[in-house]
């Protein structure tokens, strides 16, 4: 079983030998040149965040060697600085890698080994390091979350302050504007539906949520499920509804239910009966 604390693993030095540290817990430990290590640097003598900087952007740059070597600096330093690495290898995933990668899962598990299975086994946790930062390094680097993150922040702080100060001009608008969001918007028509509290006020039941927000694109759907989503369809009206009277959907509407959204833009809708659809919502 893992030990609780991480504090009682074996230290090694440069070649791997275990140190002795069991006459006094509170013995300092020693670098490569056997000299006492303060609490800031490596057993290599390298700044502990100076080395933990390198890994990251070693991994932003593709740099596998240099990647891994910042790695199994870091955790054969001791219990601390490999704890501090696991923690900068998740972070890592998620700030610099694409999103959807698979670095984080192979990352994790890297980890659960190291403390678990082989907490009593140095070198088979520098491995573990090693294997992880090879897997971060190796996959797509994208630095998408962390730039949406900051851009979205930024733009509600200057759209804030259009409201306080008229003389004020924004860099940018949010990805969806007021307008936009309207309930007869663009993108209002779509998204404030029968789930939302507006959409359900203007009697949009579920005949506008199946042609119009259950839509997907840009891509087809796969062709069993346009045949399930067809047969759906088929089966809302009033002789075969088994949820709430329907009204049975025309092979026009049927049609626009499973073509696909347009790729340059995603919310447009050029569907020509709107009106017989919110007419026959609120009779429902």
């Amino acid at each position: 079983m893992a030990k609780e604390n991480d504090e009682e693993r074996q230290q090694t030095d440069l070649h791997g030998n275990p140190v002795d540290n069991e006459d006094d817990e509170d013995e300092q430990e020693l670098n490569d040149f056997n000299e006492e290590m303060p609490w800031y640097e490596t057993k290599g003598g390298y700044r502990r965040d100076v080395m933990s900087s390198l890994f990251q952007k070693a991994v932003r740059r593709s740099d596998d060697e240099t990647a891994a070597f910042a790695a199994w600096e870091l955790v054969r330093s001791g219990p601390k600085y490999e704890s501090h690495y696991w923690s900068r290898a998740i972070l890592v995933c998620v700030e610099d890698l694409v999103a959807g990668n698979e670095a984080t899962e192979h990352v994790l598990r890297y980890e659960e080994l190291a403390k678990n299975r082989w907490e009593d086994n140095g070198w088979a946790r520098r491995l573990c390091a090693i294997a992880a930062a090879l897997v971060c390094a190796r996959a797509q680097p994208s630095r998408e979350t962390t730039h949406a993150n900051g851009y979205f922040s930024n733009t509600m702080v200057d759209r804030a302050r259009v409201k306080q100060d008229d003389d004020h001009e924004p860099l940018y608008e949010p990805p969806v504007s007021e307008e936009e969001l309207d309930p007869d918007g663009e993108i209002g028509f779509v998204t404030v539906d029968k789930h939302t509290y507006p959409g359900a006020g203007k009697g949009r039941g579920w005949p506008h949520f199946r042609l119009h927000g259950a839509r997907i694109g840009p891509h087809e759907d796969t062709v069993l499920g346009k045949k399930f989503r067809r047969r759906v369809l088929e089966y809302d009206r009033p002789e075969y509804s088994y949820r709430e009277p329907e009204v049975a959907f025309s092979e026009e509407e049927i049609e626009h239910a499973l073509e696909p959204t347009a790729e340059d833009d995603p919310w447009r809708c050029e569907f020509d009966t709107m009106d017989t659809l919110d007419e026959f919502d609120d009779e429902n």
